[in-house]
């Protein structure tokens, strides 16, 4: 039996009680102690920068901008690609190494290597190198894909279990927050960068604004960071296994051997529906006749909706709603991105719908989130959320894929919100169709 299968066996369909061992023996207990906090800010600058130069580079290469003709009609289906592969290659490596080692001693190191690759964003941003901009943001996306599990596996450390689900919620709402952030700082940016340009290449002090945005933001992640509790390694004595996709396979057998593998599946989902919403927007200056600056407040609606809708999930969640709050914000999501598909070429008209179908999306994710962490083992947790996370940014790829093959084949980018509501209409079914089978039990865990 591999690493994970006696205990994904023991825990069967209910949840398994979270221990929370830190440095000391100390169980922190309830939701506001120190090393939340410094998770939740380390978590905000971590989701800021990589926002800020995944933004940058998107409007970089939307239609009418600099580098369109660099990566091709769709191109902001290339940078979505770009920056989805470490993901789905490191993920679940990254997650054998939370398990193997203090999650908050990994984070420490992650966030010193973000400042050698912030410096080396600014270098290529400033001297006009699309290619070299793109090769910033992947080594941006490998930082990431170790810190995912380590996060997402933190948060079940530091918080009673409890509290798990509100500390998602509002994980998810800071995170939102920091994508909003993000976001505006990339139209900002983008706006003066792009403006900058002459004869191909950018020049004058804004050359330099998205560099200097990044070290901004991840040099105050890498201070808040130094502030997490040490904690304890859940299996000090895993092997180290340098093939991903071993480490995938087999933590997909022990996952599937209970709820969790459907669990998993739902949860990434959304990041197929976010990883093409995301790249329609920025061709939405072109579409609506905007600023980039002004499709960065469209983006910002949206995430600040998610935000509220995670929070509200978090706090009215309990086992019992799960099996209706997950269907109900699947059949929000393919409501709103049907009426998006249809609406008029109207900022205010979109900003609203945007706004309200992000609302919907928290009383998706949230039951989903709160369920892989608490069913998950402890000694196993980075490997469930890692493949997790990793499967993610598989579908996350191929919502790349769809929304490149979709343009090429000349659908305009406002209806390609169309398809993504016939998926979610689909998810919708099959989801409350599955809960109906399989009624939770998680109120009879301990």
């Amino acid at each position: 039996m591999s690493d994970a299968a006696q205990a994904l066996t023991v825990a069967g369909a209910r949840e398994v009680h979270v221990d929370h061992r830190i440095h000391g023996g100390h169980d922190p207990r309830g939701l506001w102690n120190r090393g939340f906090l410094s998770l939740l800010l380390t978590q905000f600058f971590e989701a800021c920068s990589d926002n800020v130069i995944k933004g940058t580079l998107s409007f970089a290469v939307a239609v009418g901008a600099p580098w369109e003709k660099v990566f091709g009609e769709g191109g902001n289906g290339v940078v979505g690609l770009a920056f989805t592969v470490p993901f789905v290659l490191l993920s679940a490596f990254g997650g054998r190494l939370a398990d193997r080692h203090s999650k908050s001693r990994i984070t420490v190191l992650l966030k010193a290597v973000s400042l050698g690759v912030a410096a080396f964003t600014a270098v290529e941003f400033s001297r006009g190198s699309a290619w070299g901009a793109l090769a910033a943001l992947v080594a941006f996306a490998i930082v990431s894909a170790f810190f995912g599990p380590v996060k997402y596996g933190m948060i079940a450390e530091l918080v009673d279990r409890r509290s798990l689900a509100r500390a998602n919620g509002i994980v998810n709402m800071a995170t939102n927050v920091a994508v909003i952030v993000g976001m505006l700082v990339a139209g900002i940016v983008s706006k003066h960068w792009k403006a900058g340009f002459a004869e191909g290449v950018p020049s004058g002090s804004s050359a330099w604004l998205p560099g200097m945005a990044m070290a901004v933001a991840v040099t105050l992640g890498f201070l808040t960071c130094l502030t997490l509790p040490r904690l304890v390694p859940q299996s000090p004595g895993l092997p180290v296994n340098l093939n991903p996709f071993s480490t995938y396979i087999s933590t997909i057998r022990d996952m599937s051997r209970g709820p969790l593998l459907a669990v998993a599946c739902a949860w990434t989902f959304f990041y197929f529906v976010a990883a093409v919403v995301l790249l329609i927007l920025p061709d939405y200056s072109s579409y609506l006749g905007v600023a980039d600056d002004e499709t960065a407040y469209l983006m910002a609606a949206l995430a600040v909706s998610i935000g509220v809708g995670c929070v509200l999930a978090a706090y009215l969640d309990t086992p019992a709603r799960r099996a209706a709050f997950v269907p109900m914000g699947a059949s929000g999501l393919a409501v709103g991105f049907g009426l998006l598909g249809f609406a008029p070429a109207s900022f205010g008209i979109t900003m609203a719908l945007l706004a309200a179908t992000g609302l919907v999306a928290g009383f998706y994710i949230i039951p989903l989130q709160s369920m892989l962490q608490s069913l998950a083992p402890d000694e196993s947790r980075g490997r469930v959320l890692g493949t997790a996370n990793g499967l993610s940014f598989v579908l996350g790829g191929a919502g790349s894929a769809l929304f490149l093959a979709l343009r090429w084949g000349g659908m305009p980018s406002n209806r390609i919100f169309l398809v993504l509501g016939v998926a979610c209409a689909l998810v919708a079914i099959v989801s409350r169709a599955w809960l109906a089978r399989h009624p939770s039990r998680e109120s009879s865990s301990p």
